[in-house]
């Protein structure tokens, strides 16, 4: 609404031959094109902005499945355990299928 009439304003200050109301609306209305530009994502989609439990659960959730991956390049097996005994979600929880017994 607002960029639609600042687009009206600067056609009317360049048809009145206003070069100062020209650079006010024109200044005003890149601002606001820049504003708009950092509210949305890719391709124009508005943003998620979510809440901050949400945004903290993915990142750890991403920390937990990158490190696993990094193990199992090193060891398979403890790689494969993990990836089937960690969930992930509102909560973390190590529940392997059956009793472990570490040896430290």
């Amino acid at each position: 609404m607002r960029l639609s009439e600042l687009d009206r304003e600067l056609e009317r200050a360049d048809a009145a031959g206003d070069d100062r109301r020209a650079r006010v609306a024109g200044a005003e209305r890149d601002s606001l094109v820049a504003e708009l530009r950092t509210a949305t994502g890719l391709s124009g989609h508005p943003r998620r902005l979510g809440d901050p439990s949400e945004r903290a659960r993915k990142a750890v959730t991403s920390r937990i499945r990158e490190a696993i991956a990094r193990i199992l390049v090193v060891h398979p097996d403890l790689g494969a355990h993990l990836r089937a005994s960690i969930r992930t979600g509102t909560t973390c929880a190590y529940e392997p299928a059956r009793r472990v017994a570490w040896r430290l």
